[in-house]
């Protein structure tokens, strides 16, 4: 059958189409055939494109041969060019998976752009599941401890009330700079205190590194120093918070953010309900650009972030799913968690579900070959290095105690994942999630102290400490014997 131009150099836009799945796989333009069917005109030329080629020749040995479409007909020849482009664009933003090399890369895009857009709605739809799920296990953050009352120097107490009349959190950065000279003298004392009571959290961060108690200090100056106020007990126990707003309730709202459940403090706080953990960011709800920044704090680790600790302690211990969108996250958290060694055996069992060659992290497992090479029993090498690792005289030997892990096939594990002993930007993370989940009842306490006892204990890292032998400095007071804590950095 032939076809007629009914105007003259006029194009066909035309598809090759999988008759096995009825797919288009490639998009082209030809003059309109006047002697030849469009199918016959097109199959005569044969697309040279590599990939359309090979697609060709596979339809053709499997017996089939393409289905040719019209896309768009009596295309004038200026214009051909443009629109074959606009077609395929759309399909391959829509996902056509077509053949097509050439004047395809907006497509391409657009659909990458697609594609990253949906993993992000559903990476979103899985936090807000986990943060749903979460809190109704675990109840929410754990709760501060009581009081935590941080009590205002001399003479940041006598000179609150005198500050001038203004909102500086109200103020641009230009103007709150031009009305430094009414707060900056009461900074440092504010700052000196902050950094004495606490002491032992800002050690459990990272010994020696200012960025953490400056982070502190700084959102406790900018409360305090905001406006003038008269009510200086309400204030004292504003400020007294910042700490545990800071590592406590910043993991969930972090997760609950990164769910698209909340987007403010306040949408925060009504998220949470009826808890302990509510009712003390009730006292900060007049704060809230202070707040919002304490409530997203990062704790300055990229990779381990406050978010994804709680995610993956959590749901090894409540033994949830992971949603496969969060999947990684979890995976590389625990991974990283393995050679410390810090997982317990529900996290353990977790990442090996994820990745059930996680133990290659440790290194080569060399207790057969060694066997086999030496003609031992086997097991033999394997509960040497065992011995070897458990000796105090290899006890800081990582490569003995890796191999000896490796030759076990089992994860090392701990009791509580609180980095006991160390220090680093994930510590007071993993030693305030782990409370967490001992105060819900999901995880047991360390050996020796009862479950009301640990929490206690991690709670009042987060509260004002005025029995250290810092505070007791400040004071002046004669210290009680405490050493200060200094962690093995991690």
């Amino acid at each position: 059958m032939s076809t007629t131009s009914s105007s003259a150099g006029a194009r066909v836009i035309y598809a090759l189409v999988d008759p096995r799945d009825n797919t288009q796989r490639y998009l082209g333009q030809i003059p309109v055939p006047t002697q030849l069917s469009l199918a016959q005109a097109v199959l005569k030329k044969r697309p040279t494109a590599h990939a359309v080629a090979t697609w060709v020749c596979e339809l053709e040995e499997a017996g089939h041969t393409p289905a040719v479409e019209v896309v768009r007909a009596q295309v004038p020849a200026a214009e051909v060019k443009r629109v074959l482009q606009e077609e395929l664009t759309e399909r391959l933003a829509a996902g056509v998976p077509l053949l097509n090399e050439q004047g395809a890369a907006k497509g391409r895009r657009l659909r990458q752009e697609r594609v990253m857009a949906q993993r992000a709605a559903d990476a979103a739809t899985a936090w807000a599941e986990m943060a749903t799920s979460l809190r109704a296990r675990l109840g929410g953050p754990l709760p501060p401890s009581s009081p935590t009352v941080m009590r205002l120097p001399e003479p940041v107490r006598t000179h609150i009330p005198l500050l001038p009349d203004i909102d500086r959190e109200a103020l641009s950065f230009s103007e709150r700079w031009h009305t430094r000279e009414h707060v900056e003298r009461l900074e440092a004392p504010l700052s000196h205190t902050a950094d004495a009571l606490f002491y032992e959290l800002h050690n459990l961060h990272s010994y020696g590194d200012k960025g953490p108690r400056q982070e502190v200090s700084s959102r406790i100056c900018s409360i305090a120093l905001r406006r003038p106020r008269t009510d200086l007990d309400h204030l004292e126990q504003m400020i007294g918070l910042v700490p545990w707003c800071m590592y406590a309730a910043a993991p969930w709202y972090r997760m609950a953010q990164t769910g698209g459940l909340v987007q403010t403090p306040a949408e925060f706080i009504r998220w949470l309900g009826d808890t302990p953990a509510a009712s003390a960011l009730q006292l900060l709800a007049g704060e809230e650009g202070q707040l919002r920044l304490m409530l997203e704090h990062c704790h300055g680790d990229g990779r381990e972030r406050p978010e994804v600790c709680l995610l993956a302690t959590a749901v090894a211990h409540c033994h949830l799913d992971v949603p496969h969108p969060l999947q990684d996250q979890v995976r590389f958290l625990l991974a990283d968690l393995l050679p410390t060694p810090m997982l317990t055996q529900p996290m353990a069992d977790l990442l090996l579900r994820l990745d059930p060659q996680a133990l290659r992290a440790l290194g080569p497992d060399v207790a057969p070959e060694t066997d086999e090479r030496l003609r031992l029993a086997a097991g033999t090498t394997a509960r040497v290095l065992a011995d070897l690792a458990a000796h105090r005289a290899f006890s800081g030997n990582r490569q003995v105690r890796q191999a000896a892990w490796r030759a076990s096939g089992r994860a090392p594990t701990v009791d509580v994942p609180d980095f006991r002993g160390w220090s680093g930007p994930t510590v007071p993370t993993m030693r305030v999630v782990s409370a967490n989940l001992v105060h819900a009842g999901v995880l047991a306490a360390p050996g020796g102290q009862s479950g009301t006892e640990y929490v206690a204990g991690v709670q009042r890292l987060l509260a004002p400490d005025y029995d250290s032998r810092a505070a007791r400095r400040l004071t002046g007071e004669p210290a009680d014997g405490r050493e200060d804590p200094v962690g093995q950095p991690h």
